[in-house]
């Protein structure tokens, strides 16, 4: 396997890990917490660097791809199919089942306008705001680095450009909104934010990823893993990877506590230092645990329909028949309820998102941006 293979199998495993973490930091609320009231820490844990990972891969695939020698206009065709057409689609089943709702009277008229709002502001359904987040941040990535080539002068500007953001989205959340006007103002300005936020972080991924290459010690040790007798990838370098792992993971634990978990969706960041702190040792320690580990295919195959997987792990009726298949078993394993339970729950969640990824690649291709194609008919 080349280099280039080798990178995109641990980004691939780093993105189905962390579907998996965003899976475990969704499954919140009285019902969980009832039976494993020691996962709300874990929760925070994960949402102290989940979402930041994701950013950061994107920026390191966008020096893979050498993205920014592009024109502008084609990489934002590009990934309006990749991104945004399966944010109208998701969004306009998500309002299905809202109107659903509203048919069987189970909610009000007015919960059906805001999530309208929601869909056609960008400020997203639930977890779909992630979509246009990405897609925004990663235009405004492309915009500067294309209009600014000196790379100081670049790093310099994102850096200036995130800190007036972050206090922007400060005095953003503490501010008090008292009409539903002055909410939706609030929504709008969120939605601006959200996209310089995320480009940070992408050009996080994108610098290292070219620090890293570089023809430097660190760069070659990095891209040039030395193979043992056998052709295989010695286990000496995967141990070191590992091991790095390991320790920025155990960083991030020290001091996620300090925030106790963040919510980029609304910019709950708190302490913008050991927000940025967690964040980056936690992603770094993913994707460096990833280079260590050996390929596993259901992890890449996670990885590669990670965006199917976030839009469809979060179904309520999913969910709802976990907990009863849990509460089944809890009349048989009553002393380890709450571990046996929350992993079957995991499990269960785990299995319908992954059939989810099978079966919109195969028969609705469209969903993702992609042209149709009969599957059943052979060339």
């Amino acid at each position: 396997m080349s280099d280039k293979g080798k990178r995109l199998d641990h980004l691939d495993m780093a993105k189905g890990l962390g579907m998996i973490l965003v899976l475990i930091g969704h499954l919140q609320g009285d019902s969980i917490f009832t039976f494993s009231p020691y996962i709300k820490p874990l929760c925070a844990y994960i949402f102290s660097f989940h979402m930041p990972m994701f950013f950061i891969i994107s920026g390191i695939l966008i020096a893979v791809k050498n993205d920014e020698a592009r024109s502008f206009k084609d990489v934002a065709k590009a990934r309006f199919r990749g991104i945004m057409i399966p944010y109208m689609w998701f969004s306009a089943f998500y309002l299905l089942f809202v109107i659903v709702a509203l048919i069987k009277g189970e909610i009000m008229p007015d919960t059906l306008y805001l999530n309208i709002w929601y869909v056609l502001s960008c400020y997203g359904m639930n977890v779909l705001w992630f979509l246009p987040a990405l897609y925004l941040g990663e235009l405004v990535f492309i915009f500067l680095r294309r209009r600014i080539r000196e790379e100081g002068l670049f790093i310099t500007v994102m850096v200036l450009l995130n800190a007036l953001v972050y206090s922007a989205a400060y005095f953003v959340g503490i501010a008090v909104y008292e009409t539903p006007f002055a909410m939706r103002v609030h929504d709008l300005i969120t939605v601006i934010l959200r996209p310089v936020l995320v480009s940070g972080f992408i050009a996080t991924g994108y610098y290292t990823h070219r620090l890293l290459s570089r023809k430097t010690r660190i760069g070659d040790f990095v891209n040039r893993p030395k193979i043992d007798e056998r052709g295989r990838v010695s286990l000496k370098y995967r141990a070191a990877y590992i091991v790095l792992g390991s320790m920025l993971f155990g960083v991030c634990y020290v001091f996620y506590g300090i925030n106790n978990g963040i919510d980029f969706r609304t910019l709950a960041f708190r302490n913008v230092f050991f927000f940025f702190l967690c964040a980056l040792s936690g992603s770094f320690g993913m994707l460096s645990l990833c280079k260590g580990l050996p390929r596993v295919g259901l992890f890449c195959y996670w990885g590669v329909g990670s965006l199917i997987f976030m839009v469809t792990h979060n179904s309520q009726t999913v969910l709802t028949f976990a907990l009863k298949a849990a509460m089944y078993v809890n009349q048989y394993l009553t002393r380890a309820r709450g571990y046996i339970c929350y992993a079957i729950v995991i499990l269960i969640i785990t299995v319908y998102s992954t059939f989810m990824i099978w079966l919109i690649r195969k028969y609705f291709p469209f969903m993702m941006g992609k042209p149709y194609r009969f599957p059943w008919r052979t060339v």
